[in-house]
């Protein structure tokens, strides 16, 4: 079974903005605590993100007493209180609608101002907002499918040795950060632990256009695309039910979509990862 140790937490408190690098972690009931829990949203209540909008990985979330506070290079920063109450539905990448609250016009305007689209900032009101039929035991936030993403560094570095650029693993925006595995077994995990934490691994996660965003400037890059394209590509979703095989099939697939259990459990940088059972990855790993 594989072994390895979990080097590195991410959170990213606005889904697509900049990440925050923790050494723990609490488990929430739908991922991390902080995790993903507002999100960008057009004024129509469509979903903004880096693929349109790659200056949105400039901007720095901190997690404030009472809210959030964001800044961005050249653009100040602003406050943002979090919302008590639901004032509003949007539309997640899934397609699904969930009810969230509105952070307020301060926020609204400083948005605008960076991404020049006309957008307000929204927040989770309750952890079980959101519930999909791919994740069916535990709720997500505003995550693109499921709980928590989990990464293997012995991938990412097989997969730059194919590449013509570098590129590092904050393009791949995951939570937990694992080093030790072999490259791509994190593809076969069903059942692991790291820590305290209890896992199952779900799905292989398809790779849209965002990890060629270079997080440090926002320019957006080749790779890892090229390397993914030719390297981790998927045709096929066979063993997927019918309704989830469309948002996998053209895709390039990396790290590993999972649920995390129990609440409240207290995960750190360091701590071991054990893996309990396997299966057939959906695809296989690269020749």
């Amino acid at each position: 079974m594989s072994s390895g140790t979990l080097t590195a937490i991410h959170l990213h408190p606005v889904k697509s903005c900049r990440r925050v690098e923790v050494e723990h972690s609490t488990v929430s009931p739908c991922g991390l605590e902080g995790d993903r829990e507002w999100q960008v949203f057009s004024e129509d209540g469509k979903v903004l993100t880096q693929r349109r909008h790659p200056l949105l990985a400039l901007v720095q979330p901190t997690i404030i007493d009472g809210g959030l506070r964001l800044s961005a290079p050249g653009h100040g920063a602003v406050e943002a209180g979090r919302p008590e109450r639901v004032d509003r539905e949007v539309r997640a990448l899934l397609g699904d609608e969930v009810a969230v609250g509105d952070g307020g016009d301060e926020a609204a305007r400083w948005l605008t101002a960076l991404t020049g689209t006309p957008c307000r900032l929204v927040a989770l009101v309750t952890s079980d907002a959101r519930r999909i039929d791919l994740v069916p035991s535990q709720p997500v936030s505003l995550a693109d499918a499921t709980p928590v993403l989990v990464a293997n560094e012995a991938s990412r570095r097989d997969l730059q040795r194919r590449a013509v650029e570098p590129f590092g693993m904050e393009r791949f925006r995951p939570n937990l950060v694992l080093d030790g595995p072999e490259a791509w077994s994190e593809d076969t995990w069903t059942a692991f632990s790291i820590g305290a934490a209890r896992l199952e691994g779900l799905v292989p996660m398809p790779r849209c256009a965002m990890p060629q965003v270079d997080q440090d400037t926002a320019e957006r890059r080749k790779e890892p695309a090229l390397a993914l394209r030719a390297h981790r590509w998927c045709s096929e979703a066979p063993s997927l039910p019918e309704r989830w095989r469309s948002y996998f099939r053209g895709q390039g697939l990396f790290g590993l979509g999972a649920t995390i259990e129990p609440a409240g459990a207290v995960i750190r940088v360091g701590d071991p990862l054990a893996v309990q059972a396997t299966t057939t990855p959906l695809i296989p790993p690269p020749a």
